[in-house]
């Protein structure tokens, strides 16, 4: 029988969460974060509803931001330790993604360690660095390790300061975390990181805004490329055309909420083979149990025959990452 594999779901140990706040005094989460490491309530919701595995990738992208390296570093080494941990316990159920949450020599001995040491099946990166975009040429190191180890790349999106009041209703998560998606993605392709290096990338929430403005990023360029005089600020690459294709070679999730419209939209954009069943557990309402509830109802109301919507469920990760 065809697997449910859930492609983006996040996860901490108590083990870690206790280090962050004793040994380094951090204070980015309130409430009670014991939701993220209660695997008995993990497994029990992904058999109620079908899901035979998921990926773990770690929680709390915002902790990484402003922090020196040498802290980064120990912290990233914890953090992937403990995740290859929780799957060691149950590797029927659990897929390990490390993090590299920056890019230096060590870090990318991180890299190493995650895919040969630790058997790692990718790893997660952010949509920007403390702020900076991620096809600098100081990043590219990272797109050069994923194409060496041939280690696909789970993008989550980061905070970066907008305006002062953009959190004073979670905009800046609501929305923001889509847009700077978005940003990201058109950096890797106008910036020549995807000519470049050959590396899979699977992007959350749908793809942010990518589907739903495909046609507007041909246009734009053509528009750009037919009129130059008009646009002498901006630096085009020479990129065949239609240019959305190159934002087509992108994986994207559909952690979107369990909007039956905003999965057809991203599987209209990304097609059969480039979309993935995600649902952002065990965060949401329920703790996860509504996204998971809902998105699976999604894909099932999908136009979509039998062998695209197992794919969707499970297949395009299993190629991905077995």
């Amino acid at each position: 029988m065809p697997e449910t594999i859930d492609a983006y779901t996040h996860v901490l140990t108590e083990e870690f969460y206790d280090t962050l706040v004793e040994e380094y005094d951090f204070q980015g989460l309130t409430g009670d974060p014991s939701f993220l490491w209660d695997l008995d309530r993990r497994l029990a919701d992904m058999d109620e509803y079908g899901v035979d595995r998921q990926v773990l990738t770690l929680a709390l992208p915002p902790l990484w931001r402003g922090m020196d390296d040498q802290t980064a570093l120990e912290l990233t080494r914890l953090a992937n330790d403990e995740v290859r941990r929780i799957v060691d316990d149950h590797p029927d159920r659990f897929i390990p993604v490390g993090t590299v949450p920056m890019v230096n020599d060590e870090f990318m001995r991180e890299f190493d360690r995650c895919i040969d040491d630790l058997d790692m099946a990718g790893i997660q990166m952010f949509s920007n660095v403390d702020g900076e975009p991620i096809d600098r040429p100081k990043f590219h190191p990272l797109f050069e390790r994923a194409e060496r180890h041939d280690a696909p790349l789970w993008m989550h999106p980061q905070l970066h300061e907008w305006y002062d009041w953009a959190s004073e209703y979670m905009e800046h998560r609501l929305f923001g975390w889509p847009f700077d998606t978005t940003l990201a993605l058109s950096r890797l392709v106008f910036g020549g990181v995807t000519e470049q290096y050959d590396f899979d990338l699977l992007a959350h929430h749908g793809g942010g805004m990518v589907p739903f403005y495909g046609g507007r990023i041909d246009s734009f360029v053509r528009t750009r490329r037919e009129y130059p005089e008009n646009y002498a600020d901006t630096d085009l690459p020479d990129l065949s055309e239609p240019v959305s294709d190159h934002f087509r070679e992108f994986y994207a999730d559909t952690a979107v909420s369990g909007s039956t419209v905003a999965h057809d939209c991203a599987h209209g954009f990304f097609g059969d083979d480039r979309l993935v069943f995600g649902t952002d557990y065990p965060f949401g309402p329920g703790r996860g149990r509504e996204w998971t509830e809902s998105g699976l109802l999604a894909v099932d109301e999908m136009d979509l025959d039998d062998g695209a919507r197992e794919q969707v469920l499970g297949g395009n990760l299993a190629d991905l990452v077995d």
